[in-house]
Formats: structure tokens, C-alpha cells, sequence
């Protein structure tokens, strides 16, 4: 008894590792499906054992997979059953976990095809165990299979094609991908999850096809070039390359498998989900494309080479909710950014609201941040269109996440993951639901990400410090039932004393005054960058600044009713009554079931270049928050320009509006110089008084384009 148990334990790996890597493929000439039999009749009934660790993203791409038919089904896009193909399916593990996320019975046909007897028997063998009689298994060649009864049925009628680990050990290669083109609808989409390896330079799939991650570095691309092809199993890079080259790219994730030795072992594998190019015209006609792309489409064009535009146009068709445009994740300028630097947007939308005067005709452009004051403004008023522009992709990733979620997820899902700042299942959520409205690149970073909703998720980002050290500070003043208190405080009297006798001491002793005259500090905590010390500093020390910031908080409303902003700071998550009003219960209805959100375009690029993309008159309201306090008085020949680039694009009467951390900013003479009247101050900050509930920043300016 006691050996068969340990053969049991040992027996699975042992013929793991002799099969893969002490038998080789033996050649058997040309006849690919006896080479195929002789690697794996020896392991056919130990096959799913013994790949989990090594064939990662299987699960993934079939998740993905069922969510996009879902989406699809949901909307009207796929309107009947499809009917799936699995190309070189093997013992049929993928039908059986696609039932987990996409019941078998849903299809209207499976066909399973794989050109090896000796696991089509194990795939046979579970279907029949599993009474599904929608399943047929072939053991055919992929390129020219045919089903009984079916053999020209099936060209231009398949919702979905997947290909798990084969199509690199696929001697036919192109026929094969050619296959999957002829078989797809124009609604279909395709699965496919395998090794890979980069070519020494930028892929030409790169120029059309969202990609982040893929490049190896020289050892990653010779070795396991080497190492597999001694297998018959092929990673020359342009067979992905035709692959993308001939469908459209819906999602696209380039990952690492650690396998055996974490970090020291990097085995590139990719997921990548494709639609038809025939989706396009037909998705044009079920998703709601502006009336007014073109006039960012069209300036683009006039500044940008033809091969941009069209990179750009075909990954922005492509997805299901169009609102990310798309950009080169590779440039510097986006690479310099490893995370968001907001988890939380730091300006009160309330004030902004009350002298924007927005109506259902209004095009806005406004600072990304995290998003929250631009679902304030499509909350409230419904504009035509708000452009929401950042450099740093990952607010973008942020605010996608907060757009899909509120289409994809019920309340009490998203309120978790906004509003208490944690979800246990997020993972699920992001696979399962979320993923088909995400784009390509927001979607492989939330799946890189998935811990941030572990724990805290606004202790995360380069805010999250500032929010963790503000923590520690309150754990080690003993301060906790004094937050609770004035977080708590049902009179503006309770809380102001909260305030005056407990924690306005603690707030100033001298060891925090040295944290805060930190510029590095003020920069990875705060995000005050120098330039913007220094126009503060010209009117007061920086005691003197977080003084007036604080001290008339307490005075102008509650925390536990209204100021949420505060509230979030000292309790890492918001309240039900204490909370941006996308987060309410009825903010989060009327966003989702209105039509609001078709609004968003998401630009991840500089405010200059955002501008140049867009035509002459086009715009209503520009909301650049603090953006030019970042700029250097003695060298603003960039917001010299952008400038400039706001008068050409506003409509007359067109408006911009700014915080600044100075009374009198330096760069107001640069609207008058450049023909912009009516520079006005709509709050200049003074001692004791607060000009909004945030009350950072110490003025408030509009100007108008006459």
C-alpha cells in the first residue's frame, strides 16, 4: 500500500520530466502525427496533471474568452449560439474548464480538433463521462479538418476559435491561422495562449497591435528559441506577428512563467484575444461613435504621419467601450511611470460645477487625476464630450477600471472596491465581468495589479504614502478614538474642538514641521513638485501654507456628511453618507443606465500634444486643475504653447479654469499676452477662510477666449 502511494505522489512528475526533457520528438519524416503520438501516448493519461505549472494562461485566456461572448450575447452583438472550435484541444481540459465560466450547453456546437489518437481518446472519455452531446472530437489536421455532415457549414458561421500551446508546434502553420480566418463570423473572436519569443527589434505588429511587455532580453530569446525547437516546437516571432497581422487585437498580454526557479527561470508566454477585421464596420453600427471624432481624429491627422493614424483608429475600433484612445506605451514619457501618483482626486468638483455652467452641448478637456471630478461632471450634467488627458497611463488605467466597473459590476461590488477600498474577489471580478470593457492596456495592468484591492487600495499609489504615514502618525499619537470622533461629529461645534484641543497640536509638533518642509516629501507623497513649492514659498513659509489649508477645514462642513476628501484621508476608505456621488447608490444607477459615460475619451499623452489632436473651435471648457504651477517661470516656452494651442481650439466664449498654489500666478500674464480676457479669480484663499472643501490650493482662475 505504502509504495503505491508514493508512486501515486512521484509517479506523475517522474514521467513529466523523462517526456519533456530526456525523450526528445523523434523525426518520423515528414509525418508530424506520428511524431506527435510517440511524445505523448507514453503520458496521454497524466497530461493534465502534470501541466499546470508549465502551460500557464490557459485559464485566463478561456476567462476572458467566456466574458467577451457574454458581453457580446448581452448586447445583441451575438445573437445565437455559437459554435466554438478547439484547435489542437488535446484531452479536452479547456472544454471542461470553458463549462466553469461558460456553460458547454450555451454553444451550439463544440468541435474539438487535435491530430494526436492517444489524447483525442482522453478528450473522448470526458465528454462521454460529462453526457455532453454537443462535443465532437476529430483527429484531424487543424489547417483542413472537416466535420461530418458539416463540411462547408462551418466557414464564416464560428463565434469562437481557441488555441491553446499548439500553434507553435503546428507545422502548417499559416494555413492553419488562414483557417481560423475563413471559419470566424464577423462577430467571432479567437483565443490563443502559447510561447513565445521577441526578435531583436520592435515587432511590426507593435505599429497596429496594443502590446506592453513583449520585448526578451537576449539569453530569454536564443535559449528557449533553442530549447524548444529541439521539441519541433517553433517561436520564430513573425508567427505571432502573422497571427496579429490578420485579425484585429482586443487584448493582448505578454507574461513571464517562472517555472521550477522563481525569477530565475523566464519562460515568455502570451494571451491574446482577436476579433475579425469584418467586426469593425459591424461594430460601428452597435457602439455609440461620437459625431465629433472626427474633429479629434482629423487634427491628429495634420500633425502625425498616416501610419500613427491608423494604428491609432484600428485599436480604438476594436474595443467594446470606446474610450481609450490609443498611445506607445514604450515612450519614456509613459515608461517613466510605474504606478498612479492619485488614487483620489484632490479638487472639490462642487465649486468647479458652480461656475462651469455645463449643458448637454459642452466639450470639455480635463486633467485625468483619478477620474472622480470628470464622473462628477458627466453625473451632473450629462456634457457632449469630456476628454480626460494624463501622461502618467496608469491614472488612465484608474479611471478605465472606474468606467468599466460601473457599466460591468452591481453596486455593492463596486462600492467594495471604491468605496470601502477593498474587494477579496477583485480577480474574479476583473476576469469575468470587467474585462470586456477594458482596453488591452488597462487590462494587463489590473491583472498585474490585482493585489491593490487585497487590502487597502487607497493606501496605494504614490498617495498611498502620504496616507501611511498619516496612519502611522495617528497610531503612534495615540489619536484613534480622536479621528473617530471628529470623522464622526454630527455638529460643525464638535468637530471644530475635536479638532482645536486634540489634533491641530499633534498636527504642528516640530518633528512633522521637518517632514513637511521636505521637498521630497511634498513630491512622492503630496505630488508638489518644486516649482510649486516655490511660488508658495515666495508668499508664506510652509507651516504657514498647510496652516490656512487646515485650519478652516474643520469650520465649513462635516466630515461624516460632506467632506469626503478629508474623510478618505483619515480613514484609508469613504462612508456611505460621506462620498464622491459616483459612489452613491443613485450617482452609480444614473451613471450606468444614462448614457453618460459614452461621453469619456481617455488620451494618454501630453496636454500639448492632446490639444494639437484637435481641431480649431472644438472645445467649451478646459479644467487644468494645478497643471501650470508645474511649470519653470525662468523656461515656459512648452506652456507658452500650450496656451496658445487653448485659444486655437475653444470655441469663442470658451473658458479655462486652474488652481494654483499662488495668490497671483505668474503665468495669468501669459493668457492676457496671447489674447484671452476676463482673467478672473474666482477664489483667492485667505487666513481662517476656506474657498472649497479641499482648501489646498490658494486661488481659483478662469479666463475667457473673447
Amino acid at each position: 500500500m505504502s509504495c503505491l502511494f508514493v508512486w501515486d505522489r512521484i509517479g506523475t512528475p517522474l514521467k513529466f520530466m523523462y517526456s519533456c526533457f530526456f525523450k526528445r520528438i523523434g523525426d518520423h519524416g515528414n509525418d508530424q502525427q506520428s511524431r506527435l503520438e510517440s511524445f505523448y501516448q507514453d503520458q496521454a493519461e497524466i497530461y493534465d496533471n502534470s501541466r499546470g505549472a508549465l502551460l500557464r494562461g490557459r485559464k485566463t485566456m478561456l476567462k476572458l474568452c467566456a466574458a467577451q461572448l457574454k458581453e457580446q450575447m448581452a448586447t445583441g452583438y451575438m445573437n445565437k449560439k455559437p459554435i466554438w472550435v478547439d484547435l489542437g484541444g488535446g484531452t479536452g481540459w479547456n472544454i471542461e474548464m470553458m463549462n466553469e465560466s461558460f456553460p458547454i450547453d450555451r454553444f451550439e456546437k463544440v468541435i474539438l480538433v487535435d491530430l494526436t489518437p492517444s489524447l483525442c481518446q482522453v478528450a473522448q472519455k470526458r465528454f462521454e463521462s460529462r453526457g455532453w452531446k454537443n462535443v465532437v472530437v476529430l483527429c484531424q489536421d487543424a489547417s483542413g479538418f472537416q466535420v461530418p455532415g458539416l463540411e462547408d457549414a462551418l466557414e464564416g458561421r464560428v463565434g469562437l476559435v481557441t488555441v491553446s500551446y499548439a500553434l507553435s508546434m503546428m507545422d502548417n502553420y499559416h494555413p492553419v491561422v488562414d483557417r481560423i480566418q475563413s471559419l470566424l463570423s464577423p462577430e467571432g473572436i479567437v483565443g490563443v495562449v502559447d510561447f513565445y519569443v521577441s526578435g531583436k527589434s520592435n515587432a511590426p505588429a507593435e505599429s497596429w497591435s496594443p502590446q506592453q511587455n513583449r520585448q526578451c532580453n537576449w539569453f530569454t530569446r536564443h535559449f528557449w528559441h533553442a530549447w524548444f525547437e529541439l521539441d519541433h516546437i517553433h517561436l520564430e516571432p513573425g508567427r505571432r506577428d502573422y497571427l496579429e497581422y490578420k485579425f484585429g487585437t482586443i487584448k493582448s498580454l505578454n507574461r513571464r512563467n517562472h517555472f521550477i526557479v522563481p525569477y530565475l527561470i523566464q519562460m515568455p508566454y502570451y494571451v491574446w484575444l482577436g476579433c475579425s477585421n469584418a467586426r469593425q464596420p459591424e461594430l460601428v453600427n452597435l457602439v455609440d461613435i461620437p459625431d465629433d471624432t472626427d474633429s479629434v481624429v482629423s487634427g491628429y491627422s495634420q500633425r502625425s504621419s498616416t501610419s500613427s493614424l491608423t494604428r491609432r483608429q484600428n485599436s480604438f475600433s476594436h474595443q467594446n467601450k470606446q474610450w481609450r484612445l490609443d498611445y506607445q506605451p514604450n515612450l519614456p514619457c509613459h515608461t517613466q511611470f510605474r504606478s498612479y501618483i492619485y488614487a483620489f482626486t484632490w479638487e472639490d468638483p462642487r465649486v468647479d460645477l458652480q461656475y462651469l455652467h455645463l449643458s448637454k452641448d459642452d466639450v470639455m478637456f480635463v486633467i485625468t487625476s483619478a477620474g472622480d471630478n470628470a464622473l462628477e461632471y458627466a453625473l451632473q450634467a450629462q456634457p457632449k464630450r469630456i476628454h480626460c488627458i494624463d501622461m502618467n497611463p496608469c491614472q488612465n488605467h484608474l479611471l478605465e477600471l472606474k468606467l468599466a466597473g460601473i457599466i460591468s459590476l452591481e453596486y455593492n461590488d463596486f462600492w467594495k472596491m471604491f468605496g470601502d477600498g477593498h474587494h477579496p474577489h477583485f480577480s474574479t471580478l476583473l476576469h469575468d465581468l470587467i474585462s470586456p470593457n477594458l482596453s488591452s492596456y488597462a487590462f494587463q495592468y489590473w491583472s498585474q495589479h490585482q493585489d491593490r484591492f487585497h487590502h487597502k487600495f487607497y493606501k496605494t499609489g504614490y498617495s498611498g504614502l502620504a496616507l501611511s504615514i498619516l496612519e502611522w502618525w495617528i497610531r503612534m499619537q495615540g489619536l484613534g478614538k480622536d479621528i473617530d470622533a471628529m470623522t464622526s461629529a454630527s455638529t460643525i461645534e464638535e468637530q471644530v474642538k475635536v479638532w482645536q484641543t486634540k489634533i491641530r497640536p499633534a498636527i504642528f509638533s516640530p518633528m512633522i514641521q521637518k517632514i513637511l518642509h521636505n521637498p521630497m516629501f511634498l513630491w512622492n507623497a503630496l505630488g508638489v513638485p518644486i516649482n510649486q513649492m516655490n511660488m508658495f514659498l515666495k508668499e508664506c513659509t510652509t507651516q504657514e501654507y498647510i496652516e490656512n489649508t487646515l485650519d478652516p477645514i474643520t469650520s465649513h462642513s462635516l466630515f461624516s456628511e460632506d467632506q469626503y476628501f478629508y474623510y478618505l484621508c483619515l480613514k484609508q476608505r469613504y462612508s456611505h453618507s460621506s462620498c464622491p456621488s459616483y459612489l452613491t447608490k443613485d450617482g452609480f444607477n444614473k451613471l450606468k443606465t444614462s448614457g453618460a459615460l459614452n461621453s469619456f475619451r481617455l488620451h494618454t499623452e501630453s496636454i500639448l500634444d492632446a490639444l494639437r489632436s484637435m481641431q480649431e473651435n472644438y472645445l467649451t471648457r478646459l479644467v487644468v486643475m494645478d497643471h501650470m504651477d508645474w511649470f519653470d517661470p525662468e523656461s515656459c516656452e512648452e506652456l507658452d504653447q500650450e496656451i496658445i494651442e487653448m485659444k486655437r481650439t475653444l470655441q469663442s466664449g470658451g473658458q479655462v479654469y486652474w488652481r494654483s498654489a499662488g495668490t497671483q500666478p505668474w503665468y495669468n500674464a501669459l493668457f492676457e499676452k496671447h489674447g484671452f480676457v476676463r482673467i478672473e479669480a474666482l477664489g483667492v484663499r485667505r487666513s481662517g477662510q476656506a474657498i472649497d472643501r479641499v482648501n489646498m490650493y490658494a486661488s481659483f482662475y478662469r479666463a475667457t477666449k473673447p
